[in-house]
């Protein structure tokens, strides 16, 4: 990939969104960094969303038959057909009104779930067997030579890829390996090879001679390679990416890959400062000679290797809100999203306010605590609403305080801004007044985090709510019009089986005031305060997992009372059945932005 030179600019950069997770909304951190970029530094910036292309060019593929997948007793043209229908349903293909049918939802969502699921663990053994240099189908190589096609072709001299979450790792790694290969020729279908990944499905791709193994780096072509994004924030070393082999497991099958060739450069933390100081180095020219000086050691935030040595530098001083320019969707094609309505993601605040929780990482993720004017927040929805024409926003801050929310909607409200909004927050401060004045400026989705309903858990998890006053709170957000969705831990050290029957039965008992649940059972995250001090919460051994995937940052773990891991994983399967009975749809945790949606269209309605 040669760099092509372009008036007024010096530099190309790609910022790149990697799969895999549903497509329902386009990428907000790659939109918020475009913008900064380019105020601040000589350089053209374009976004990729490679994950909503990934799943746009599988549903082309099972139409056309190149990829053959099997849903439960369907055979494959039957699977293609099903699959083509849920994703015209959730693009509102078939109608909105059908879209609003919950009984139509709840099917063809359970079909959309089921091919994420099989798609995205095929594909990633696929990305891992990429990054290994192991034999894989040529038609493999082809759908990921396809994926890359119009990023290769606007030959960037420097590519950005933004990981949000770990299982979007081995894909990014996989897709930066291929930007720096020729493209393979393509192959005909010949014999398939079936290949399952779940007992409810088969899949199918060509057989043909094996790729060849290893691969040039992107480097080898010129083009520099950085990775950043939030997932980077809470891993204990993530240096260690680029410092050897780290083990990538094929199945339950550990082996060893040297990543940092895929690698020029790794920001930890917010990027906006070290991706503009990386950007200068490359405009002025210097950035060839600062990979063997000591020019990069003033980049904030960046880790990088030089003479086999590893080097972390400090991050700067966190960057006001206020003076950060509009997020910049024009390079997405919101019509093309997973969603009959389209629906925008804004980040208001950066941080929590809380950062109490004990078993929570997400305090790690940004620099401080930090928020936006809410008059400015107002006034960027507005601009947002007037520019793209889209009216449903999914505020994705950490958490929203009242008195926060309060001023947000009062100036929507003084603004004449005309749209639906969702937030999350914690069930505690939440006045019935100020939950009516939030649903008048638009306000339509709490997502709560409630995690249990017993007291005693709540203070030993440093929650700060009271489980007396939740059930009031709920019952005052569905009367104001605004639906509520709540987060559920199941298996909390020292947690009881009494008090995880007792948060089943404060569930049912508020159930016409939950309209949707995200339950999950407990995980031990390193970062975590019952990761740093695992006595004062019932733990007496914290084990180990030889050889963890690199982004791995979870561990086993043995109580000195209540429910043992063990335990609690046969408790949530044997509550599944009544925990699926309460809300409108069970798919609602997984596809918020259509709980919006049907919050905004039945805000003053309940669903049976």
């Amino acid at each position: 990939m040669e760099f092509l030179d372009k008036p007024g600019k010096t530099l190309r950069i790609a910022l790149v969104f990697p799969p895999a997770m549903p497509p329902a909304s386009p990428p907000l951190g790659i939109a918020a960094l475009k913008p900064y970029l380019e105020s601040a530094a000589n350089v053209e910036v374009r976004n990729f969303d490679l994950n909503l292309a990934y799943f746009e060019q599988a549903f082309r593929w099972l139409d056309d038959g190149r990829l053959r997948m099997r849903l439960r007793n369907m055979d494959f043209r039957e699977t293609a057909e099903k699959l083509a229908a849920a994703r015209d349903f959730f693009l509102g293909r078939q109608g909105i009104d059908r879209f609003f049918d919950l009984v139509s939802y709840n099917e063809h969502a359970g079909t959309y779930a089921g091919f994420c699921s099989v798609l995205n663990g095929l594909f990633d053994n696929f990305a891992r067997k990429i990054i290994l240099g192991l034999p894989a189908p040529p038609l493999v190589n082809a759908f990921f030579e396809e994926l890359i096609a119009p990023l290769k072709a606007f030959q960037p001299g420097m590519i950005g890829f933004s990981i949000l979450f770990s299982q979007q790792l081995f894909f990014a790694l996989a897709l930066s390996k291929l930007c720096g290969e020729p493209p393979q020729p393509g192959c005909a279908l010949a014999k398939s090879l079936r290949g399952g990944v779940s007992p409810l499905t088969d899949c199918a791709l060509a057989k043909s001679p094996r790729v060849k193994e290893g691969g040039e780096s992107p480097q080898a072509f010129g083009v520099k390679t950085v990775f950043g994004g939030a997932t980077f924030s809470v891993m204990p070393d993530p240096g260690r990416l680029l410092a050897g082999p780290i083990p990538v497991y094929l199945g339950a099958e550990p082996r060893e890959a040297d990543i940092s060739r895929l690698i020029d450069y790794l920001i930890v933390g917010e990027g906006e400062r070290g991706m503009e100081a990386l950007a200068k180095f490359q405009v002025s020219g210097d950035g060839e000679a600062a990979s063997g000086s000591d020019q990069l050691c003033s980049v904030p935030g960046l880790i990088h290797m030089r003479d086999g040595k590893r080097f972390t530098n400090p991050a700067e001083a966190p960057l006001g809100l206020n003076e950060l320019p509009l997020p910049d969707f024009s390079d997405f094609n919101l019509q093309k999203y997973h969603s009959p309505i389209p629906v925008l993601p804004y980040l208001s605040s950066r941080g929590c306010p809380w950062r109490r929780c004990a078993f929570c990482t997400h305090q790690k993720t940004y620099l401080d605590y930090r928020e936006e004017d809410t008059s400015i927040t107002a006034g960027r929805l507005s601009a947002l609403h007037e520019k793209y024409n889209v009216s449903h926003f999914c505020l994705v801050d950490e958490m929203v305080r009242p008195r926060r929310l309060e001023r947000i909607a009062t100036d929507l409200l003084t603004g004449g801004v005309q749209i639906h909004f969702s937030a999350y927050a914690k069930p505690s401060g939440f006045s019935p007044r100020l939950l009516e004045n939030a649903h008048r400026a638009g306000l339509r989705l709490l997502m709560w985090g409630l995690e249990s309903a017993s007291q005693r858990l709540l203070d030993l998890m440093c929650k700060g709510t009271n489980s007396k006053e939740i059930g009031t709170i709920l019952s005052s957000a569905r009367k104001a019009g605004v639906w509520n969705l709540l987060f559920v831990i199941l298996g909390f050290p020292t947690e009881t089986r009494a008090e995880w029957l007792s948060t089943l039965d404060f569930l049912e008992s508020n159930q016409e005031s939950v309209h949707a649940l995200s339950r999950s059972r407990f995980i031990l995250v390193e970062g975590s305060d019952v990761f740093s001090n695992p006595q004062l919460y019932g733990i007496k051994r914290v084990i180990d997992r030889p050889r963890r995937d690199p982004v791995s940052i979870a561990y086993d773990y043995e109580v000195t009372e209540g429910l043992t891991p063990e335990e609690g994983a046969v408790m949530f399967e044997q509550s599944l059945a009544r925990l699926s009975g309460i809300g409108a749809s069970p798919w609602f945790g997984q596809f918020r932005e259509h709980m919006l949606l049907y919050a905004s269209e039945f805000s003053d309605q309940w669903l049976d």
